[in-house]
């Protein structure tokens, strides 16, 4: 979790008042909203403790009903707070709805506006400009949580959700909307379908631009998304628990829970549904059942941690148990003779787009400053395929393509001494020399160190001469980005191998080497995204998504997803999308960027073209921000290819910049990286949505990820 934007903006929390409550301390916090442009005031409970969790407090997130602010619930839901401090639990309260907008007719029913924010993001003129409390809820209050002073700071990973009436309705759609997020989801006497309900009609046709009809409100219903996403669905967001009072006057006309419980069991949701005699809407109702909920969120917070926990050590043991089993093996052949040529499989390209062939190489032993390493894993990537296409103006052939992979040093040259027989490495495209006489390893400006690119570029070790020859006719083949990893053995540069730990699976680590690590570290360190920023993302593959997934996790409260394939959508959603824009679906003469400063009035805080089309990177140009707006370049184009814009879009303060490698330092930055995924804290195992077995099915991996419906394709030797 990248915190430090997220600190920043608690410095700027003002805390309210702090009392005592069940032996923790109940806060309540004002600070001003990015996402809301207001300030906005929220209330935390922290458990009674001595020891305060390095990440944070597992939490419940509790989302009160219409007309109700941050207070109801911690002045009317005492045991809650009982149960909370059993359970060693957090507890956080935001508002209802931005205070004090200034938007006209805010204030003129109980059922729409102050009070009434239906925890959505408005699209609709006049309340999209400070309606926000989707993105409030779900974006900016955690990562203002999770950089918190450590006694009120509370887990991004921990946590569930819950809710009353609309603020049911809130708890229901988040949780359903990001499974992946949240441990469990109850509810209180819910509003299941706002489109189909006064008050869901009333408030979807003021802040959506479609009304409750439009294609956009049914992401705004749990009964929608629960029947869009059809059976098996529960298995990722689990059992969901409601409790209905049989008394409650707005049962049949406003909440019709019935609508839910016969979808939940259209789709094979697990749903424990709960109707209570004599029970009204009200709050004496929430005080019954609602230490209950505490419960069952502590419950299933503990059951997920756990689960994460053994997942990761079972990871980590079968890992340790392969590493040392590599490693005594290397050894072994170590002692037995010297480091010489080995003979291995490789796929070789010889020429475009002809497919690549099933080769016997030799690959000679590492010369000074070099390893040889054995090939565990390797995901296949769009640039080995743009190579492959002809498209490369450094493009060589015959050539071993590949340079996502992770790998294990079987032979050291002369003069290595960061690396040793047995370690486990992602190699880098990008090197990293370290010297304190190269300016760009001392800089913090840049990751880009020149000292082997010449080489590496005219497909050679540093040297000037390459390690591969075919067997069968001594034809020297070239090194491709300083890697060649489409081989069961390569040699690289000791200066382009990050050491890793064992415990982390190399078929997982590979994800490291360039497209996931890229698009995480063009919004982490090219561009430095701010907590509550808007962003829009054009291509969503598996760049694309890491852009979506750093943004989320850096506190974005805007991810506008822009692709040309609907059925990208869902993940991009997943991984932390708000909003998703089909470019090839926009009314004829409506550009794509036109139409995105139309949805936020400016334009976006931050852009990111991972296509390589250099018409798709204007447009992300002139969809950010006047004045101040960013765009990245991150896709590679075609050889020849250039880049154009009107320069009034720069005069008028937007910025063009570019990414490679998403700006991490090899050697430093990648082990950096793998330790937080290991630690829970950058899941990546969705990019993976391919596995192959064999270097000889790299021209499979090849189709499989030019058919549109690939992130990652994982070949593992």
């Amino acid at each position: 979790m990248h915190f430090i934007a997220a600190r920043q903006l608690n410095k700027m929390a003002k805390v309210l008042s702090a009392i005592k409550v069940c032996g923790g301390t109940l806060r309540r916090i004002e600070h001003v909203s990015s996402s809301t442009g207001t300030t906005m005031t929220f209330a935390v409970f922290s458990p009674p403790t001595k020891i305060y969790p390095e990440q944070g407090f597992p939490a419940l997130y509790w989302l009160s009903g219409l007309t109700c602010n941050d207070t109801n619930f911690c002045q009317k839901a005492s045991p809650a707070f009982v149960q909370a401090a059993k359970e060693g639990l957090a507890l956080v309260m935001p508002d209802t709805s931005p205070r004090g907008a200034g938007v006209e007719g805010e204030d003129a029913s109980w059922d729409l506006g102050t009070g009434a924010g239906f925890y959505l993001d408005a699209t609709n003129a006049p309340w999209s400009t400070n309606y926000k409390m989707y993105s409030y809820v779900t974006a900016e209050l955690p990562a203002l949580l999770a950089g918190a002073d450590p006694s009120w700071r509370v887990s991004v990973v921990d946590r569930s959700v819950s809710g009353h009436s609309m603020g049911g309705h809130g708890a229901l759609t988040i949780a359903m909307k990001d499974p992946a997020g949240w441990a469990s989801v109850s509810a209180l006497a819910p509003i299941v379908d706002p489109l189909s309900c006064p008050w869901g009609h009333k408030a979807l046709d003021a802040y959506l631009a479609g009304g409750h009809t439009g294609e956009e409100a049914k992401q705004f219903s749990a009964v929608a998304l629960l029947r869009a996403s059809g059976k098996g669905f529960g298995c990722s967001l689990g059992e969901i628990l409601i409790d209905q009072g049989a008394a409650d006057e707005f049962l049949e006309a406003q909440l019709c829970p019935g609508t839910l419980q016969a979808c939940a069991a259209e789709v094979g949701q697990p749903l424990r549904f709960r109707t209570h005699e004599g029970y009204d809407h009200s709050y004496f109702f929430v005080a019954s059942f609602i230490a209950e909920h505490v419960a069952f969120a502590a419950t299933n917070i503990r059951a997920k941690a756990k689960a994460r926990h053994e997942k990761a050590q079972a990871e980590a043991d079968a890992a340790a148990k392969a590493a040392a089993a590599a490693e005594a093996e290397a050894s072994a052949a170590a002692e037995a003779s010297p480091v010489g040529p080995i003979e291995c499989q490789a796929m070789v390209a010889f020429a475009p787009n002809e497919p690549l062939t099933l080769e016997s190489i030799i690959v000679a032993a590492p010369k000074a400053g070099e390893v040889r390493v054995r090939v565990i894993a390797n995901a296949l990537c769009h640039t080995d395929v743009y190579t492959w296409s002809g498209q490369d103006p450094e493009g060589l052939f015959p050539a071993i393509l590949g340079h996502e992979a992770g790998a294990i040093v079987e032979a050291v040259g002369p003069g290595v001494t960061s690396l040793k027989v047995g370690d486990h490495v992602v190699p880098g495209y990008t090197p990293q020399c370290a010297s304190p006489s190269c300016i760009f390893c001392m800089s913090p400006k840049t990751n880009l160190c020149p000292s082997i690119r010449s080489s590496q570029g005219r497909g050679l070790m540093p040297d000037g001469t390459s390690r591969f020859t075919l067997k069968r006719d001594g034809t020297t083949v070239y090194h491709f980005m300083g890697c060649s990893t489409f081989a069961e053995y390569t040699v690289l540069a000791e200066i382009s191998c990050a050491k890793i730990r064992p415990e982390m699976p190399l078929e997982k680590a590979c994800l490291f080497g360039c497209g996931v690590s890229t698009g995480l570290g063009a919004v982490m360190n090219t561009t430095k995204v701010e907590v509550g920023a808007t962003v829009a993302v054009f291509g969503l593959g598996a760049v694309g998504l890491a852009v979506v997934q750093a943004a989320k996790m850096v506190g974005a409260s805007r991810i506008i997803a822009v692709d040309v394939n609907p059925d990208k959508f869902t993940a991009a959603v997943a991984f932390g999308a708000t909003e998703c824009v089909n470019s090839a679906a926009l009314p004829a003469g409506t550009t794509i960027q036109s139409h995105i400063v139309g949805m936020t009035k400016w334009g976006v805080d931050y852009s990111y073209d991972c296509t390589g089309n250099v018409d798709v990177m204007r447009a992300a140009l002139e969809c950010a921000h006047r004045g101040w707006g960013t765009s990245c370049v991150i896709g590679v184009a075609a050889s020849g290819m250039e880049i154009k814009t009107r320069p009034f879009q720069l005069v008028t303060g937007r910025k063009w910049v570019g990414t490679a490698f998403g700006g991490w330092k090899t050697r430093t930055d990648v082990p950096r990286l793998v330790d937080k995924h290991l630690a829970g804290e950058l899941p990546i195992d969705a990019y993976v949505t391919h596995t192959l077995t064999g270097v000889a099915a790299t021209n499979e991996a090849i189709k499989v990820l030019k058919s549109g419906q690939c992130l990652r394709c994982v070949v593992v030797y």
